[in-house]
């Protein structure tokens, strides 16, 4: 009988099948990471190589392979491998619920209405005042004030004409050396309206009284005619004629009440940027003498100061061929002042 031997090609098999198991060991260890801590503080990162009973060897990324004598390590640690990375979250569709909409028109986003343009400015006003003052020797004061308010509307059908309706109304009052050498006080209200290109008629009346010059009381009316003699934006001049009811109720003289025809002219003329030069003449011969007659002449010259004050010198000039009494015929005021306009 023979004695049993040991396969050849068992043992081979055997022998490749322990092969196979080092390598996917050695592999495995050689996967594992871990922390070597150092008994002189240091600690090494790495994926063991191979270890024995007296070393560890290391593969790191700075040398391939780093030997460690197991008498320097301290303590070991594994790192744990890194936690798989989560799953994507799951695509969800939400469908929108069918539902019965009903497609509302949007409503038209509202125009707003167009902006109107300011219309021409209606009403001026303007206010004078004025005074001259002297203390010493002979003491002398004098106060001056005047304000005139004018409304002017455009016709709609013809822009170009108007209606015009001027307020004026002055007051002068003074003393010198303790005696009253002005008391007066005069108001007009003169209407007029565009009939043409240039023609216009008006209407004029006032009132007041003069003091010094022994009217206690005095009033007129009386319409007529006038003809825009130039329009240009820095000449402006118009010419007047018509008639006039004139009535003075004097004191220590008799009263007179006269017709007297009217003849007047007026000018405002813009010189240059700064000055504005304003006269106003009024010729008013009596109907059943032309040779008594009375004369006014009314002018000033405008230099603005500061937006709407302006620096005035005016001039006045009053004239009678039949004053009251032993009142001079003739009467001459200048007078500075300021005056403002709004």
């Amino acid at each position: 009988m023979k004695p049993n031997r040991p396969n050849p090609e068992r043992i081979r098999f055997y022998a490749i099948l322990l092969a196979a198991l080092l390598g996917l060991g050695g592999t495995v260890a050689r996967a594992e990471q871990i922390i070597l801590h150092l008994h002189n503080g240091d600690h090494l990162t790495g994926t063991l190589v191979s270890e024995d009973t007296n070393r560890v060897t290391l593969a790191t990324s700075w040398i391939k392979e780093l030997t460690v004598p197991r008498s320097a390590i301290k303590q070991r640690e594994t790192v744990p491998p890194p936690p798989p990375p989560p799953a994507p979250p799951p695509v969800v569709v939400n469908k929108p619920p069918v539902t019965n909409v009903v497609a509302v028109a949007k409503p038209p986003t509202p125009v707003p209405p167009p902006v109107k343009p300011a219309g021409p400015k209606l009403w001026k006003a303007s206010l004078t005042l004025g005074t001259d003052m002297q203390f010493g020797q002979i003491d002398r004061q004098l106060y001056y004030s005047r304000f005139k308010l004018t409304y002017e509307r455009p016709y709609k059908s013809t822009p170009q004409k108007f209606f015009r309706s001027i307020f004026d109304y002055a007051v002068d009052y003074g003393e010198s050396a303790g005696i009253r050498s002005a008391n007066r006080m005069d108001g007009s209200v003169k209407t007029d309206f565009d009939i043409g290109k240039r023609w216009f008629l008006y209407n004029l009346g006032g009132a007041g009284y003069d003091e010094i010059r022994k009217i206690d009381l005095h009033y007129e009316d009386g319409p007529g005619v006038g003809y825009h003699l130039f329009t240009l934006p820095k000449f402006v001049a118009n010419v007047e004629a018509g008639g006039n009811y004139q009535v003075q109720e004097r004191r220590g003289s008799p009263d007179a009440k006269n017709f007297f025809f009217r003849l007047g002219e007026d000018v405002t003329w813009k010189i240059g940027s700064k000055l504005t030069l304003r006269e106003k003449l009024e010729f008013t011969p009596r109907a059943e003498d032309l040779g008594r007659y009375r004369f006014r002449f009314d002018s000033s010259l405008d230099f603005p100061l500061w937006k709407n004050i302006t620096m005035t010198l005016s001039f006045l000039d009053l004239y009678d061929t039949d004053p009251p009494g032993r009142v001079s015929r003739n009467e001459l005021l200048v007078r500075s002042a300021l005056t403002i306009t709004f």
